[in-house]
C-alpha cells in the first residue's frame, strides 16, 4: 500500500481544510474541562504534520504523539518534525495505542485513509476503554468502498452485502439489520459511522461495569463531516464525559455550532466552485441568517448557498495574472 503523503499533501486539499478549521473551532470549546495546553494531542501526522501544526498554533497544545507505521521512512518522518514538542511513536497505532499513558486528557484524532476494518475497530476499542474524562476524540475513514482483505495472497473482496460484511468483522459486529444499500454510495458513511458508534458504545459497557454511579462514561457526539477531495471519507467527532461533566458540557456551547449534529445526520462539505472574486462579492453580504437575501449577482444559488455555509473555514485563494 502507497503511503497517502506520498500520493497528495492533504493539508492542500480544501474540504479537508475546512473539516480541520470545524474540527479546531469545536475542539477550542474544551477548554471547560481544563486548560487546553494541558490536552495532549494523539494522531497520524504523516509528513505533513498538518494537524499538529494546526492544533498547536490555534490551540497552544504543546505534547503531541504522531503514530506512524511506514517504519522503513523514520528518518524522513524525524527530518519533517516541525516541532520539539511532537514525539514520533513508529509502528501499528494496534500496537501504539494500548502503550500510552492514558491518564491524560487527550485529543484523539484517528485519522485514516483506508476504509472501516477489525483492525480499526480495535483501535476504537482501545480509546473508548481507556480514554480519560474530557477526552476528545475523532474518527475519520474511508467510505467510497468497504474491502476484505485479510488473505493477503488475495485480491481484496468487495463487501456488497451483509453475508460479507459478518465474513470479515465478525458476528458481534455486524448489524442484525443491513442491506446491500447500506454498503454503498454516502449510506456507507453513515453505515461506518454507526458501526464506529456501536464499537465506542460497547468499549463504554466494559469501562462502566467496573465503575460506580456518578463516574460512568458517556461519548457525547458533537459533529459528523463527509466529504470527498477524491475518494469518499467521513468523520466522527465528540467528547468522553462521565455524568458529573453534564454540565460543563452543556455550557461549553457546542450544540452553538453551526455544525453541530447529534444523531445519524452528518454535514456534507461541499466546497464551492467560486472565482476568487466571486468569493469577495459573497463577503461583503455575509454573515447572513438568510440565504435569500444575499446579494449573489450572477454566482448560482447552489454555489452560493454552500459558500456561505463554509466560507469561514474554507482556505484562502491567491490568484495572479501572468
Amino acid at each position: 500500500m502507497t503511503a497517502s503523503y506520498q500520493l497528495i499533501d492533504y493539508s492542500v486539499r480544501p474540504a479537508k481544510f475546512a473539516e480541520r478549521k470545524m474540527l479546531s473551532e469545536m475542539l477550542g470549546r474544551l477548554k471547560v474541562f481544563g486548560s487546553l495546553e494541558t490536552y495532549r494531542y494523539i494522531g497520524f501526522g504523516s509528513i505533513w504534520f498538518s494537524d499538529c501544526v494546526l492544533f498547536h498554533r490555534a490551540l497552544g497544545i504543546e505534547h503531541m504523539v504522531s503514530i506512524e507505521r511506514e517504519l522503513e521512512h523514520e528518518a524522513r518522518f524525524e527530518f519533517n518534525n516541525p516541532y520539539r514538542g511532537i514525539e514520533l511513536r513508529m509502528g501499528e497505532s494496534t500496537d501504539v495505542l494500548p502503550g500510552l499513558d492514558w491518564n491524560q486528557r487527550s485529543i484523539v484524532w484517528l485519522d485514516y485513509d483506508d476504509p472501516l476494518s477489525p483492525a480499526i475497530l480495535d483501535d476504537v476499542r482501545t480509546v473508548a476503554t481507556r480514554a480519560s474524562p474530557g477526552t476528545a476524540f475523532i474518527v475519520s475513514v474511508q467510505s467510497h468502498k468497504l474491502f476484505d482483505n485479510q488473505d493477503p495472497d488475495e485480491q481484496p473482496i468487495h463487501i456488497d452485502d451483509r453475508a460479507k460484511f459478518q465474513q470479515f468483522f465478525g458476528d458481534a459486529r455486524t448489524p442484525p439489520e443491513m442491506e446491500p444499500v447500506d454498503l454503498r454510495g454516502w449510506t456507507l458513511s453513515s453505515t461506518s459511522r454507526r458501526i464506529i458508534r456501536l464499537e465506542i458504545e460497547e468499549g463504554l459497557r466494559q469501562v462502566n461495569a467496573a465503575r460506580g454511579q456518578g463516574q460512568r462514561l458517556q461519548f457525547r457526539h458533537i459533529a459528523a463531516f463527509e466529504y470527498a477531495d477524491g475518494a469518499k471519507m467521513t468523520t466522527i467527532a465528540g467528547v468522553f464525559t462521565d455524568e458529573g461533566q453534564n454540565g460543563l458540557f452543556e455550557g461549553a456551547g457546542f450544540r452553538e455550532l453551526a455544525f453541530f449534529r447529534e444523531g445519524d445526520e452528518a454535514l456534507r462539505i461541499n466546497v464551492p466552485m467560486l472565482t476568487p472574486r466571486e468569493m469577495r462579492h459573497l463577503d461583503r453580504s455575509l454573515p447572513c441568517p438568510n440565504d435569500a437575501e444575499i446579494d449573489r449577482g450572477p454566482i448560482p444559488q447552489r454555489e452560493t448557498n454552500h459558500y456561505a455555509q463554509l466560507y469561514r473555514y474554507l482556505p484562502n485563494f491567491a490568484s495572479y495574472e501572468l
